[in-house]
């Protein structure tokens, strides 16, 4: 992400990572329960909470890669047309 705000990305990278070790941790939690007790209902949820916000923490880090190669591609655009005007 050439050119964005690295503090934004230390934001985001921080974020992230907060995100997957509380998923992480949430499964380990759930996979333990699992191996001697039935899942409860609402461990159940859980679950499939964790799956989807995996999945949707997926998505966006896809959204951000996209966004960061369109925004790079863009700047070098305006920097080549910033050149060929000088």
């Amino acid at each position: 992400m050439n050119g964005a705000d690295p503090t934004a990305q230390n934001r985001l990278k921080t974020a992230e990572d907060r995100l997957a070790r509380a998923i992480d941790r949430l499964e380990t939690v759930l996979e333990t329960r699992s191996q001697g007790v039935a899942l409860t209902r609402a461990d159940t949820e859980l679950l499939a909470q964790a799956q989807a916000l995996q999945s949707e923490n997926a998505q966006l880090r896809d959204l951000i890669n996209d966004t960061a190669v369109r925004l790079d591609g863009t700047i070098a655009g305006f920097k080549s047309k910033l050149a060929g005007r000088g």
